[in-house]
């Protein structure tokens, strides 16, 4: 039987990097919005093509 997804929902908690983070440079608070935004694109394009590899089969 065939299982029909009509709706995907796909949470991601992304948080910035604490004073004890290994990273040495701070980044302003645009980069950042620019950093999340094409971390969610990213996943959310890996998700569609898993769904398309599956619908294809």
């Amino acid at each position: 039987m065939a299982i029909e997804i009509k709706e995907l929902r796909i949470k991601v908690n992304v948080v910035e990097p604490n004073e004890n983070s290994h990273f040495t440079e701070k980044i302003n608070t645009v980069k950042w919005q620019e950093l999340k935004t094409s971390i969610v694109n990213e996943c959310a394009s890996k998700v569609l093509e898993k769904i398309k590899e599956r619908s294809e089969r």
